[in-house]
């Protein structure tokens, strides 16, 4: 979600017919985010848009950390903290708003948040139109997350006044049937973009020298796969699924190249499993974390790139990599078909036989894999963060 606010706002900041004015909270998080001031002052021109709000209020961390373990003292200390932060923020928040109240008033605002709700004072500003963006719905999908569910980014704040852009028709679905309340008409599809940064890098020492950086043979081939190592992601079943499929067939020339930070007893669960015990040294290199000048160069270089989530948002890593040129194969679900289209290979994401399947169909076929990479070369041109913007926009002046 840093990634997609990141983004939508480097964009806005490149609008002439727009002012931005961050909102941001006085908290040592706050310089998460890095930005130069001039380009995001209050001027007084009247275009047909003439101010957006842009909330930046992620990043601050409420105390997530596990009070009842530590000492009385600490434990009282803490929840001091926790006191003073929350209260000099919201403070902080209401001074500023009313410092700028005739200026709302006189002007026509929108809030957008891309990522979390208007401040409570915010609801009844009818002047201010408050726009939300819905990243994707987790928590009420899938097990494992139930927790999340009590955070009031969450739950708190979708009501029926209030206007949304998901990131996907799925997105927009799922919360639609998990919050009835809201109107659908509310909730428009924007989807997000790759970097330009990912574009195809073929060239032989640029990519020996990536290789060699992260450890993958040189001698050999690779499939590539970029995700955070959790359950979600489905990366046990397509590692074991690519070494089931090496095994069958005799691949000694590749291996699965894995990137991401790294996941509690990931490597130990397939070193210890016995369907390919002592198999995954032989066919799996982890390289974990990935430098963004060195992802265009694994993407383009790999033979075909794995991404079988269980669920998804919207799903960046597959659309850069079909921007680098790369076959991907992908899960059936979610968002993921309205990302890849017809230019991958989409299977169900709890079939083992499925993934060794697909496997071997870009193994063996080294037209389809040119065919796909196409293909989806041509199917990223329509995503940009260009298009997202002016759909957003026209959507804010209409309201």
């Amino acid at each position: 979600m840093y990634f997609v606010a990141e983004n939508l706002l480097d964009e806005m900041l490149r609008r002439e017919d727009i002012d931005v004015v961050l909102m941001t909270f006085p908290s040592k998080s706050a310089g998460l985010y890095k930005i130069k001031p001039q380009k995001a002052t209050i001027l007084d021109d009247e275009s047909f848009l003439s101010r957006i709000v842009f909330s930046l209020l992620y990043g601050i961390k409420r105390s997530r950390r596990k009070v009842f373990s530590l000492t009385p003292l600490r434990k009282a200390l803490s929840l001091i903290e926790l006191i003073l932060e929350n209260g000099y923020e919201t403070y902080y928040s209401k001074f500023i708003f009313r410092r700028y109240k005739k200026w709302i008033n006189s002007n026509e605002v929108v809030y957008f948040s891309p990522t979390t709700d208007a401040p409570k004072y915010l609801y009844h500003e009818q002047k201010v139109k408050k726009f939300i963006v819905l990243l994707d719905a987790i928590p009420f999908k899938l097990k494992g997350y139930e927790k999340q569910r009590n955070n009031r980014w969450i739950c708190y704040f979708l009501n029926k006044d209030f206007y949304y852009f998901a990131i996907s028709e799925s997105t927009k679905k799922d919360f639609c049937e998990i919050y009835p309340s809201i109107n659908p008409e509310h909730i428009q599809v924007i989807y997000l973009a790759a970097k330009k940064t990912f574009c195809p890098q073929m060239e032989e020492k640029k990519k020996e020298l990536t290789k060699s950086k992260y450890g993958i043979p040189l001698e050999k081939r690779y499939v590539f796969s970029l995700c955070t190592l959790e359950p979600r992601k489905n990366l046990i079943r397509a590692v074991k699924s690519f070494i089931r499929f090496a095994e069958k067939n005799s691949v000694g020339d590749m291996i699965f190249a894995l990137g991401g930070p790294a996941w509690k007893d990931f490597e130990k669960q397939l070193e210890n499993d016995a369907d390919i015990s002592g198999l995954y040294s032989k066919y799996v290199v982890w390289i974990g974390y990935v430098d963004d000048d060195d992802l265009p160069v694994l993407y383009s270089n790999a033979e075909w790139f794995v991404y079988t989530s269980q669920y998804e948002g919207f799903g960046l890593p597959p659309l850069e990599a079909m921007q680098c040129g790369c076959p991907v194969i992908t899960s059936n679900n979610s968002s993921l078909p309205e990302v890849v289209g017809d230019a991958g290979i989409m299977i169900d994401w709890d079939s083992n036989d499925q993934h060794i399947k697909a496997y071997e169909e870009y193994y063996f076929d080294e037209q389809l894999r040119k065919d796909n990479a196409q293909k989806g070369l041509q199917r990223s041109k329509s995503f940009s963060w260009r298009k997202a913007i002016d759909e957003m926009l026209r959507r804010m002046s209409n309201e």
